[in-house]
């Protein structure tokens, strides 16, 4: 579980600024990966509007929420707090990518098309 926390916890685009009717549309039906500093990656996949599909670096899968409030995207899985992105000025597509950096170091995501696990 704590590959799947961290998952959520860093899929936090560091984005910041101006509100969208919904930062959360180019996720619906496509794959965020995770690739993190040592090289291991975690994947989460939105099937729809309110759910995810985690798969850790384990390649365990986890069942999970999200929704869109505001210009953030909040996640939930499992036992685990509810996780709320920083304010997103450019909604992720597929095609984007960025990284972001947390106390496990430098954290890689990138949007691709349909369920990619």
């Amino acid at each position: 579980m704590k590959k799947f926390v961290l998952a959520i916890a860093v899929s936090t685009f560091a984005f910041a600024g101006a509100a969208f009717a919904n930062v959360g549309a180019g996720l619906v039906g496509n794959t965020v990966t995770l690739t993190y500093a040592d090289g291991s990656q975690a994947k989460i996949y939105y099937p729809d509007a309110s759910s995810i599909v985690v798969k850790g670096a384990d390649g365990s899968e986890a069942q999970g929420s999200w929704r869109v409030s505001d210009n953030t995207i909040c996640t939930k899985v499992g036992d685990a707090p509810e996780n709320c992105t920083a304010p997103i000025e450019e909604a992720p597509a597929v095609g984007s990518s960025g990284t972001i950096d947390s106390a496990q170091g430098p954290t890689q995501w990138a949007v691709s098309a349909g369920k990619d696990f």
